[in-house]
């Protein structure tokens, strides 16, 4: 009889336990930003770490014609050479930071500080974070 219970009780349980694994998630947001412009860009990025502080790396290099994915808390910085930066169309929801870029491939911590952005070397950029959007980069 005690055997048939839980046998039972077992059974009951299976469509609770088979719908707790089976629950839908929600999906990871990523921006995404596509380069139509006939040159290659460079792209830094810069994130605010677990303990708040911002982190700016880069260079990454983004050949015409492809597209490069990253997470919605990211804020990207494009350049096509030293001081030539694509048009950005700027939504009205859109995020914007100043934060340090260097010439060379660098990571700088607390990148929104202009002393350790002196420090490296660098000069602050206008970071903009389009969020889980898709930006076109393209001629104007």
């Amino acid at each position: 009889m005690i055997k048939r219970t839980l046998h039972y009780l077992g059974l009951g349980l299976l469509p609770a336990l088979l719908g707790s694994v089976f629950v839908a998630t929600p999906k990871a947001q990523a921006g995404q930003t596509c380069n139509y412009i006939n040159q290659n860009l460079f792209m830094a990025q810069a994130y605010q770490n677990a303990n708040q502080v911002w982190v700016s790396e880069g260079w990454w290099v983004i050949e015409p014609g492809e597209c490069v994915v990253y997470a919605d808390n990211v804020s990207t910085f494009f350049k096509i050479s030293e001081n030539v930066t694509p048009p950005r169309l700027q939504p009205k929801d859109v995020q914007l930071a100043d934060l340090c870029v260097v010439n060379d491939r660098f990571m700088v911590y607390q990148a929104d500080n202009l002393a350790a952005c002196d420090s490296q070397d660098g000069d602050l950029a206008t970071f903009l974070n389009p969020g889980s959007g898709k930006e076109l980069l393209q001629e104007p």
